[in-house]
């Protein structure tokens, strides 16, 4: 629903870039502090109100104000948004930021970024944007049905065909059954491994793309908070083998960027990503743990990890003479010990970041304040905050070389590639690879029925 019947102003390729969609243009004054965005004329909400710039103040004073705490965590650094006229919205600061304008660009509506209109209030049941999708019907669990937009204002987004009805399937083996029976086109599979298994089969097309990021991340308090622990923890990790073994090859060792972010270093030009064994039995031995040192790595049992993937983890470490023991949890108990640092290590899986800064950015709580474990760090993320778009890339890199160096508390592991399947009797062509940036309506509207497409004329 947020990326195909609600739009943003704008969006973020995986590239890094920013470009426009409800808005034609923006700029930002010379302190950062006010962003000043162009709207786009002539666009109407699915209800056929007008598309305006009280639309635009509406929706984000409604995210700020009563929105969830992860959506007023995004606009902690908002001081107010106004309409200067039917087309012009200005965004005010309290401190300088590059990170808003990918907020507000964030495809995935994540945040305060949809827009929405306040004549069509029922959000939750009748959603009602500006889209190229308009909402059917919904059974919660079951099934959600939309249809193309015909008053689109870029009708040549638009697909061929002329409703779109997406099933929700949570079991993997039930999905995978109901794609062999012809009964849905196109799939997404869990598993690295059913996604090879349907490989096999000449009637099916499988797209993979690199659409996940697994995270390690160390509190830096307790048994963790000495810095040589952690840099020992992350210099023995065994990426290629997690990648090769784990992933079965549909992974490739990653750090703290996206690997499609153009100007973000991976892992072969960051320091401390290329395994040394002997290094971090150094680092550990230096520390006062000649004999080596055990951590626990709560994780939520409701993740999909494959097999193997802990076993390859902690294979990697004992090498070095860390011990480490992964303890399944329930998820909610695992969320309340990741947001107050109550873990040696941890694990996440993410989906991409529309805001290239996330993978950078400490996250408050999870881990000992940076101010406490890299000073350094601190004006270097201002410096970043402030850059210009000329100067983003090189202070974005000089975050990630600073980070890499010390063993900051988390890091890179592996992108995984996330695999669509398709029928090809049922669907002519579709492009799941759009769908790396969470901006789901790429996938959608690439969708062409098999036998759509008339040959050429000779």
């Amino acid at each position: 629903m947020l990326t195909t019947v609600y739009e943003t102003l704008a969006w973020t390729s995986p590239s890094g870039e920013v470009l426009p969609r409800l808005a034609t243009g923006w700029t930002i004054s010379q302190d950062r502090r006010t962003y000043t965005f162009h709207l786009r004329q002539g666009v109407r909400f699915h209800n056929g109100a007008d598309f305006t710039a009280e639309d635009v103040v509406y929706s984000v004073t409604r995210a700020f104000t009563g929105g969830s705490p992860v959506v007023r965590q995004r606009t902690r650094n908002l001081r107010g948004v106004t309409a200067a006229d039917d087309y012009t919205v200005v965004f005010e600061l309290r401190e300088p930021s590059n990170a808003f304008l990918f907020d507000v660009a964030d495809p995935t509506g994540t945040g305060f970024a949809s827009i929405l209109t306040e004549t069509a209030p029922a959000h939750g049941e009748v959603p009602v944007g500006t889209g190229p999708f308009r909402f059917v019907s919904h059974v919660p669990g079951s099934e959600l049905v939309l249809e193309p937009n015909p008053d689109y204002w870029d009708p040549s987004a638009l697909p061929g065909y002329e409703l779109l009805r997406v099933h929700i399937i949570e079991d993997e083996g039930d999905r995978v059954a109901t794609l062999e029976a012809g009964e849905v086109g196109l799939i997404r599979t869990d598993t690295t491994e059913v996604a090879a298994l349907l490989a096999g089969n000449p009637l099916l097309e499988v797209v993979g793309t690199p659409a996940w990021t697994i995270w390690l991340h160390a509190a830096r308090t307790g048994s963790t908070a000495d810095g040589a622990v952690v840099r020992a923890a992350w210099l023995s990790l065994d990426r290629q083998r997690l990648a090769d073994l784990a992933f079965a090859g549909e992974a490739a060792p990653w750090s703290t960027s996206h690997p499609l972010l153009a100007y973000g270093r991976g892992p072969d030009e960051l320091p401390g990503y290329q395994r040394d064994v002997e290094a971090a039995a150094q680092l550990l031995a230096e520390a006062g743990y000649e004999h080596g040192i055990s951590l626990e790595l709560p994780y939520p049992v409701q993740d999909r990890y494959p097999d193997g993937f802990f076993e390859v983890l902690v294979a990697g470490w004992a090498d070095a003479g860390i011990t480490v023991e992964p303890v399944p949890v329930d998820r909610v108990t695992w969320l309340a010990r990741l947001v107050t640092a109550d873990y040696d290590l941890t694990v996440t899986r993410h989906g991409w970041y529309a805001n290239p800064y996330r993978y950078l950015l400490p996250r408050p709580g999870w881990q000992a304040p940076p101010e406490e474990v890299l000073p350094e760090l601190v004006p270097a993320l201002a410096d970043l905050a402030t850059a210009s778009d000329e100067d983003r890339p090189d202070a974005f890199r000089r975050v990630q070389l600073l980070e890499a160096e010390h063993g900051y508390p988390f890091t890179g592991v592996v992108y995984v590639n996330s695999h669509y399947v398709y029928r090809t009797d049922l669907i002519e062509d579709a492009d799941p690879t759009g769908s790396v940036t969470g901006d789901r309506r790429d996938l959608y509207l690439s969708l062409v029925e098999a036998g759509s497409v008339s040959p050429p004329s000779e």
